[in-house]
C-alpha cells in the first residue's frame, strides 16, 4: 500500500535569503552552509569562506556534510571518492577503478568511522566500504529495481527505486520496504523522512505521512533538507527556512 495519505502539517516561513548558486547542499551542526557553483564546492560560516575545486573528476554527483570533520565528496564519471576536512583539504582519495574488487558505484555517503555506504551497480548491493582497508565488510542482498538514490546518516541508509524507498542498518539488516511510487527524491535524519512527489513535500511522523502546506505553492522546490527542526528549500534563486509544526500522538 502506498504511504501517502490525506494528513496535513502547516510549515512556517522563519527567513528567506537571496542566493545564486547552482545547488545548495544544507547545513551542518556548526552552523556553516554547503553549495556548489561552477562544480566547486564552497562551505560559508559567518565572514570565511573555504572552497574545493578538481575539475579532473568531472561533476561533483554529490556531497554528505554528516560529519563536517570528513565530508564525502563523490565523483560518479570517475568512480571516485574524496574525503575532505573541515576546511576542504583533501584527506583521502578512493578510486574504486583500482581497488581489489572493482566496483561501478551509483553512489557514496558516510558511515560510520573510516566507512561508507555504497551501491554497487555490478552487483545491485548496499555495501558498507571500509576505505582504510579497501574491504567490504557488510553486503545485503540485491535489489531488483532501479536505483534512484541514496541518504544516510551513522546509523541508517536509505535507498530509493523507482517504486520502493528500503532502510537498512549499520549492521546490514533490511529494516522497512515502503511502496513510494512517484517519489524523485528525499532528505533524511534519523527517524525522519521528507519526500518531493510531484512538486509536493510529504513528512514522515512514525508511521504516519503528511503533506507539508507550504505559504506559496509557487515555490519551485529545487534542493531540500532538514536540519534541526528547519526545513530548508532552495529555488534557485531564494533560500527558505520553514519551522514545521510537527504532530503529536493524540
Amino acid at each position: 500500500m502506498c504511504i501517502f495519505g490525506q494528513k496535513t502539517i502547516s510549515a512556517t516561513l522563519q527567513q528567506q535569503d537571496s542566493l545564486a548558486v547552482d545547488h545548495f547542499e544544507g547545513m551542518d551542526n556548526f552552523g556553516a552552509s554547503y553549495m556548489i557553483q561552477d562544480n566547486i564546492l564552497m562551505k560559508k560560516k559567518d565572514s570565511k569562506e573555504w572552497q574545493y575545486n578538481n575539475l579532473q573528476l568531472g561533476e561533483i554527483t554529490s556531497v554528505d556534510i554528516l560529519n563536517p570533520l570528513k565530508i564525502t565528496l563523490f565523483y560518479a564519471d570517475f568512480n571516485t571518492v574524496i574525503i575532505l576536512d573541515n576546511t576542504l583539504n583533501e584527506i583521502k582519495r578512493i578510486d574504486f577503478n583500482v581497488i581489489g574488487e572493482f566496483k561501478n558505484l551509483a553512489a557514496a555517503t558516510t558511515a560510520t568511522d573510516r566507512n561508507l555506504w555504497v551501491f554497487d551497480t555490478n552487483t545491485q548491493q548496499l555495501e558498507v566500504f571500509n576505505y582504510v582497508q579497501e574491504k567490504t565488510p557488510i553486503q545485503n542482498l540485491p535489489i531488483p529495481e532501479k536505483f534512484i538514490t541514496q541518504k544516510s546518516n551513522y546509523n541508517y541508509c536509505r535507498i530509493l527505486t523507482e517504486t520502493t524507498l528500503y532502510t537498512y542498518n549499520i549492521y546490514g539488516s533490511l529494516l522497512t520496504q515502503q511502496e513510494v511510487t512517484g517519489v524523485t527524491e528525499f532528505s533524511m535524519t534519523n527517524t525522519e523522512v521528507i519526500f518531493l512527489k510531484e512538486k509536493k513535500l510529504y513528512y514522515t511522523f512514525e508511521e504516519d505521512v503528511y503533506l507539508i502546506n507550504l505559504p506559496s505553492d509557487r515555490i519551485d522546490i529545487k534542493q531540500f533538507s532538514l536540519h534541526n527542526d528547519i526545513l530548508y528549500i532552495y529555488d534557485g534563486i531564494v533560500l527558505y527556512q520553514f519551522q514545521l509544526k510537527k504532530p503529536t500522538k493524540e
